[in-house]
């Protein structure tokens, strides 16, 4: 048994004639998980167990990624979660009907794309809490029903079944969502229930404490840059000329850190309510500033990347926008092959890549890439390439070993 098993439960209280408003909103967003270059997380203690059910951080997707939105008859969907499995294993089984009420072309292509690809999905309930049905550890199964309406009086419908397993029922999402029409702050409504939740219960709010006491850290992805508002949620912002300041607002926020040049490393202060920290200096252009916060309690603080600031030396424009396109790498190897194979990674000039062998989607914490991979099982390989803070799109390629005739699965989009 760990040295350390305090128990986890809490007092969970509830105030009689306090509203608690069923269903979904009428619309709800998606994403192929193979768009995303690195997931929020949950706060965990030293055993590994997570003790909250909101997610920390926002989705880093790949260069020029958006989430998708499908409108739906909120009426006519619902988001459930039910136990599965059993001791010490057990899970929840998320469930989510969504019902668009189109039977046209448009509705019809959507069981191409969802039926038979991994997906993520964010639903919005009455209360303004943003849910995730899609967890980076278990696939995403999603099936499309069509009813084209049966006599004068019938409805059409085409209607989205999807299936998820998790750690929690369909985890609160506190982040950004980068959508095609603008970001969504998720932060908000989270940051107010937990500051609610904390002023009811008695406890000191004031002070430097140094690390979270078993509150969920929140992070606005909307940070103020020279004094000019920009996004985060895309994990990249280009600044022309030298950075002076940097304002970051949040909810019991943790240590934030800055990192450039060869080695040098500075913390952004803190307030004492935790829900503003700032800045002030002055690092050159040309540089990379990478922006890191803490996540976890005293006893098992985590850091967590968030995004870099990437300074350019140009002489037109006030800073700003967000950097290029970067092309995914090129996977290369014999497959099938007998014994072994040597499978080579390469990409852009200046760029540095990160690939996974174990079929799961790279992230900027999985293994860079610095020499030929030998490989003796039959494997899937994935790898991003990272360049001036901006990812690529994920590539893939699968390798046989022995006569298996399936072949590469070769490059993903």
């Amino acid at each position: 048994m760990s040295a350390n098993c305090n128990p986890l439960q809490k007092s969970l209280d509830w105030c009689m004639g306090t509203p608690e408003l069923p269903g979904i909103r009428r619309r709800i967003y998606y994403i192929d998980k193979s768009q995303i270059a690195q997931w929020p997380s949950y706060s965990r203690d030293s055993n590994r167990r997570s003790k909250s059910a909101v997610l920390v951080g926002s989705f880093l997707l790949v260069a020029d990624a958006k989430w998708k939105h499908i409108d739906i008859l909120a009426d006519k969907s619902q988001l459930t979660s039910e136990p599965q499995g059993e001791l010490p294993s057990q899970t929840q089984l998320n469930k989510l009907t969504a019902v668009h009420p189109g039977v046209g072309p448009e509705a019809s292509a959507a069981s191409c794309y969802l039926n038979n690809n991994d997906n993520v999905f964010i639903v919005e309930d009455m209360k303004g809490f943003f849910r995730v049905v899609g967890s980076e550890k278990w696939i995403t199964k999603t099936t499309v029903n069509q009813d084209n309406g049966q006599g004068p009086t019938g409805a059409t419908s085409t209607t989205i079944n999807v299936e998820a397993t998790d750690e929690v029922p369909a985890p609160f999402y506190a982040g950004v969502i980068a959508t095609e029409e603008g970001d969504i702050d998720c932060s908000d409504t989270i940051a107010g229930e937990e500051s609610q939740s904390n002023n009811g219960s008695g406890g000191s709010t004031g002070g430097n404490t140094g690390g979270n006491t078993g509150v969920t850290p929140v992070y606005s992805n909307t940070v103020t840059i020279n004094g000019s508002s920009h996004s985060v949620s895309g994990g990249s912002v280009s600044i022309t000329g030298p950075l002076t300041s940097l304002r970051i607002t949040g909810n019991n926020m943790d240590t934030i850190m800055m990192h450039y040049g060869a080695n040098t490393e500075e913390e952004v202060d803190i307030n004492s309510a935790k829900n503003v920290a700032t800045w002030s200096g002055n690092i050159a252009a040309p540089a990379t500033v990478r922006i890191t916060h803490w996540n976890g309690d005293n006893e098992n603080p985590v850091e967590l990347n968030w995004f870099t600031i990437n300074l350019t030396s140009g002489s037109s424009g006030n800073g700003g926008g967000q950097t290029g396109s970067v092309a995914s790498p090129t996977i290369s190897g014999e497959t099938p092959f007998e014994d072994t194979t040597q499978v080579t990674i390469t990409g852009p000039s200046g760029a540095v890549i990160h690939y996974t062998t174990n079929g799961t989607i790279p992230t900027l914490n999985d293994a860079i890439y610095s020499g030929a991979i030998t490989l003796s099982e039959s494997t899937l390989v994935k790898a991003i390439a990272i360049k001036d803070g901006v990812v690529s799109a994920v590539s893939a390629m699968e390798f046989f070993k022995g006569g298996d005739d399936n072949g590469p699965i070769g490059d993903a989009e």
